[in-house]
Parts: structure tokens; sequence; C-alpha cells
């Protein structure tokens, strides 16, 4: 028996209203909002965040794989799943594989996974992520948004089991990015609805009720992917789905977030999902996957970060700060050099400090240090640290300043001081957070961002971003 174990999600901070990007252009407002990573975001951070909330108290001891989700990978040759595996602080003789090109990467890599478990036992974590870009005063720039979502599936404490899938395949363009493109394309929306999305929907259900004797009044709950909420609601109508079945899309509120989208809804689904309920997925992509997962008596015992991040949200974002961010208009270069790479032998060597924040405690008077050295800073003792990781750590700001001076596409930046409890400082960046509410003392939690990307390589490292007290 193979499901899901704990799962986690994430949304970016910052929202763009709709009617902000229509205004910029003269024309008509729409309502809703979409979710932007900042301009130190992108797909591997945020699945990197995703898998982080579902790895909160598990043990991954028994961890077997680590699957990478994306349509928006910033590498194109490159593994994600690998990166997210140092983030974990995992074991390195495991699976990493990342899987991309399609809407349906998530639920690919979640069927791979289950199968790869069915066989030898233990667990895989799974993080679906994207962050497309839609060009200027088009459909996908205010449609589209950004975010994340990971579960970590097993077979010991599941908490929603899978009871049996349907794979449908079929080559169909409506949606797509060439090799050179930097924003998203579509083709005809009507085409797209009535010819690809509805029949391929429809015919992958077919196939599955047919294999498992279901039928659609045995869900609770269905988590159905559409590009937008017209043709999902009016193709599940179709189906035989009341509406109450059908798990709300966020989309009005953050948009579409491609692969992360369904995984999005299914943590949804199972926060507030009860024993006994059954959920049904179905996600599309040149085909479509169909998974159906029952939850256990362990309902209620796991709960994702997703209602925190929808409430917890900054609204007040300019069309000409996200342009900017999005590196889509050339600004006036900041009077600085250059960045320069950062040394990847250095970056290899202490991947453990970058990547899982692990820094080092005295054996002789326990002080903990970030980042490790060899001589303790208290007792003066030297080669008795041990690795202490920071990760799991709360850690409040002792001091900061306001920097308008460093190189940043978001200048001013937030440098703070913080102090971890159990001891060790660290100097960083304080993000998500608006000036007037800096304060020392303040809560706060490391979140892994972009530093700055230079000669193709982008170096991540630990900011720190507000929490509260029961983070």
């Amino acid at each position: 028996m193979v499901g899901i174990v704990s799962y986690g999600a994430y949304v970016p901070y910052y929202r763009l209203k709709k009617d902000t990007v229509a205004q910029a252009f003269g024309k008509r407002a729409d309502k809703g909002t979409r979710a932007v990573a900042y301009c130190d975001e992108d797909s591997f951070t945020m699945a990197a965040a995703a898998a982080m909330d579902a790895a909160v108290g598990q043990d991954l001891s028994d961890l077997k794989a680590v699957y990478f989700a994306s349509a928006s990978s910033p590498y194109r040759e490159k593994q994600c799943a690998a990166e997210i595996v140092a983030v974990l602080g995992a074991r390195e003789d495991l699976r990493t594989c990342d899987v991309g090109n399609s809407l349906r990467a998530g639920s690919a890599a979640m069927l791979s996974a289950c199968d790869l478990l069915e066989r030898s036992g233990g667990s895989a974590l799974v993080t679906f992520s994207d962050c497309r870009l839609g060009a200027a005063d088009g459909i996908f720039e205010t449609d589209l948004g950004d975010g994340a979502a990971a579960f970590r599936l097993g077979t010991e404490n599941i908490f929603a089991r899978l009871d049996g899938s349907h794979s449908l395949s079929r080559n169909a363009i409506d949606q797509w990015r060439a090799d050179d493109d930097l924003f998203l394309r579509n083709w005809d929306v009507r085409y797209a609805g009535s010819e690809l999305y509805s029949p391929l929907v429809k015919a992958a259900l077919k196939g599955f009720f047919a294999e498992s004797g279901s039928q659609p009044s045995d869900f609770s709950k269905v988590v159905l992917y559409g590009h937008d909420d017209k043709t999902r609601f009016s193709v599940a109508a179709k189906l035989g789905f009341a509406p109450a079945q059908i798990v709300e899309s966020m989309y009005p509120e953050i948009g579409n977030t491609g692969n992360a989208a369904a995984g999005l809804m299914l943590a949804s689904a199972l926060d507030s999902a009860r024993a006994g309920d059954r959920i049904l997925v179905i996600t599309y992509g040149e085909g479509c996957d169909v998974l159906a997962f029952t939850v256990t008596d362990r309902a209620g015992s796991c709960r994702s970060r997703l209602q925190k991040c929808l409430a917890r949200k900054n609204e007040d974002l300019s069309y000409g700060k996200y342009l900017k961010w999005k590196e889509m208009v050339i600004c006036e270069p900041q009077k600085r050099p250059a960045q320069e790479r950062s040394s990847l032998p250095d970056y290899y060597r202490n991947y453990q400090k970058n990547h899982h924040l692990q820094g080092c405690r005295c054996k002789v008077c326990g002080m903990a240090v970030f980042p490790p050295q060899r001589v303790c800073v208290h007792c003066h003792s030297i080669d008795t640290m041990e690795p202490y990781n920071f990760l799991d750590k709360k850690a409040h700001i002792r001091t900061f300043t306001i920097d308008g001076l460093s190189l940043s596409l978001d200048s001013p930046n937030f440098l703070v001081v913080v102090e971890f409890e159990g001891g060790g400082k660290m100097m960083s960046y304080l993000v998500d957070c608006k000036k007037e509410d800096i304060r020392v003392s303040m809560l706060v939690r490391p979140s892994l961002r972009k530093m700055f990307k230079a000669n193709g390589v982008s170096t991540y490292f630990w900011k720190v971003v507000p929490a509260d007290e029961e983070e």
C-alpha cells in the first residue's frame, strides 16, 4: 500500500492586481490578483520551501527518491532535485530526477514515485513547482501565477492511500514554450477547450471508471486542473460532478500556477479532509493522469502552510516593479562593479553550509557558530567542533540596517543580524516584509533564495522572512 504521508505548500508573498496591469495599458480593469515570485525566487526555491514544509517533523532516513517537477526549471541542463536533497539534509544514496516539459510533470513524477515505492518500500518526496512568464499586455501576464507543492509518499503512516490511477497520452498542442522562448504561447482558447481539454479529460475519466468500477458520486472532493475556472466547471458538469465536489482552484487569488496548481488544490483538499473521504485528482497536459486517494484515520494529523501563505500577502506591487523583477524592461544599471560568479569549488565543498544552513557547535563549551569554523570563539578550543543545523531553530532580529546602495533588483535591501535560539548568529537579508514592520526582536525563519546569477550560474543561500510563534 502506497500513499501520501505528509505534504507541504508554498505561495509567494507578493500579489499583482489585475487592474494594476490593465490600467497600465488603458484597458478595462479585471478583478483578482496573481501570486508573483520575488526577484530572488524561482521554481527551485519555491519547491524547496514546499519540500521543507512537507518534511517538518518527518524522519527522512527511509527516503529513496526526490523528484522535482516543473515546466519552468531555472536550468536547461542541471538537476534541481539534487539541490533539494541538499536543502533537506537527506542521505545522498537515493534516486533524484527532474521531470519537466509538461503541465502533467507533477502527476507523472508522483506516479513514478509510487511505482518505485511499491517495489522497494521506504518513502519518496515529489515537488510540483512553476514560475512561468507571460508577455506584457497578454492574457498570461495576469492569468498565470507562481507557487509550489510537495508530497512525501510512503508505505507506512499513510495520510491518504492511493487506490488507483489511469493515464492517457496524446500529442495535443494548446500551450507551449520553445527552447528559445521566454514567454508562454498558446493556441485558440475555444479550440483548446472544446477539441483538446474536454475530450481528453472525458476519455481519461472513462478509462479510470472502467478500470476501477467507480463513479462520480463516489468522491467527496475532485481536484480538476484546467487552464481557467470556466472550462473546469463546464467539463465537470458534463462529467457528472456536482459543483460542491470541485476543489477551488484559487486562480482568482493566485493565478494558474501550472504544475503547482493541481498540487496546491490537493493540499487544500487534504487540509480539510476527514477520514474516509475519497479524493479524485485529474491533471492535464498532452493527455491526462487520474489518481484516486482515500483519506485514512490519520486525517487532521498533518496540515500544510497553504492557508498561512494565502493570508500573508502584499498587494501593493506596482506594475513597473513587477517588470523590473522579471527583467522584462531594461533599466539603468546601478553604479557598482559587475557581480562575479561564485567559486564553484568552494560552493561544492561547502554545500552543507550553503544549502542546509549547517554550522558547528563546540563539544567543550556548547557554543554554536555559523558559518562553521575550527576555533571556538568562546572557549578558544581548536578542532572540537561538531556539525550543527540551524534550519529548525527559531531566530530573532538583533539589529538591522536599510541598505540603498547594494546591487539589487529591489533596492533598498534590509540587512539584518539574527540570533538563533540555542546560540549562533548570522548576518542575512530580510525579505517579504514592509520597511515599517521591521523591528528588533522580530521572529524570523530561514528561506532559501537566489542571491545572484552570473555566467549562467544561480547562487542560492539563506535569507530570512517574518515568522510567527507557531512556526
